[in-house]
């Protein structure tokens, strides 16, 4: 291999997984129960346990990984690898945590020459899980580690998600909209339909009548997006009881595509909060042109 291949915990991954798949990790961290815990989850067990807590009226809530946090991990990375690293991160569009990476990287690189690319994935949880895939691919295909950033920028542009928070009173207790909104949406049932833009910022970009037509929207748009050739799809879910519906529709849409399951960790989920459900898929089209 001729890159080491790291990402923050975002990816929503579990540990044990990311350990077997010889990836390392710097744990995120949330605050629940008045606790602050690293986000080192490795079961389902532990994912639902966590939405249960929001169910019960916890509101957890996240902090960034800091400068001296990115010292010490890829400090441990240099000393413990030869050659260079690839670290993938969640959206700088949605916390400055990859800017800290890239000044601890650059700082390395000066005072020691070592090289640590940052590839910043402009998402989170299963759109950054999606590109940390890719870079494994490329980096058991002994890719070089600047082959394989080039490509992964290309490839993060065509990496579309979009997701439907289902909960917005749980998005008014976060301050992430307004009291009337929230009551409104929820008396009309309205589900607003994000998207991660070029910049990986999220956008509202339509409001449906109903999970169902929310969901019935995303899948509209990934037949209408998705790349010709067949890819990896995965299916978001905050312990979400439409999830398994979602995934038998884009199944039924794109049955030549590989798709799954996979959970919104504890990190995202403090934002979306419980039920919230979305897909990510590679498209031939720039998150732009959309």
């Amino acid at each position: 291999m001729k890159f080491t291949l790291s990402t923050d915990t975002v990816c929503d991954i579990f540990r044990s997984e990311l350990r077997e798949r010889g990836i390392e990790y710097i744990p995120t961290h949330f605050t629940i129960d008045g606790e602050e815990h690293f986000d080192e989850f490795t079961s389902y067990e532990q994912i639902k346990d966590f939405y249960d807590k929001i169910r019960g009226g916890e509101m957890p809530t996240t902090s960034q990984v800091t400068t001296n946090e990115y010292v010490e991990f890829f400090g441990k990375l240099i000393e413990k690898y030869d050659g260079d690293i690839v670290h993938i991160t969640i959206s700088s569009g949605i916390t400055t945590s990859p800017l800290s990476a890239r000044q601890v990287a650059q700082d390395i690189l000066e005072k020691t020459g070592r090289h640590i690319y940052i590839v910043d994935s402009l998402a989170a949880t299963i759109a950054t899980r999606l590109v940390v895939d890719e870079a494994e691919r490329l980096r058991d295909e002994d890719v070089s580690a600047e082959d394989a950033v080039a490509f992964l920028e290309n490839f993060v542009d065509h990496v579309h998600t979009w997701f439907m928070p289902y909960d917005l009173m749980h998005l008014k207790r976060g301050g992430r909209v307004s009291g009337p909104s929230a009551y409104i949406g929820t008396a009309l049932n309205i589900k607003p339909i994000l998207h991660f833009d070029k910049v990986g910022a999220l956008v509202v970009k339509q409001k449906k009548i109903g999970s169902g037509k929310g969901i019935a929207a995303m899948i509209d748009i990934f037949k209408r997006y998705s790349a010709e050739k067949p890819h990896k799809v995965y299916i978001a879910s905050a312990d979400s009881d439409l999830a398994d519906d979602m995934l038998k529709k884009a199944q039924a849409a794109r049955p030549d595509c590989e798709m799954e399951i996979a959970f919104i960790g504890p990190v995202i989920g403090s934002h979306t909060g419980v039920n919230a459900v979305g897909i990510t898929f590679v498209s031939d089209k720039l998150r732009e042109e959309l």
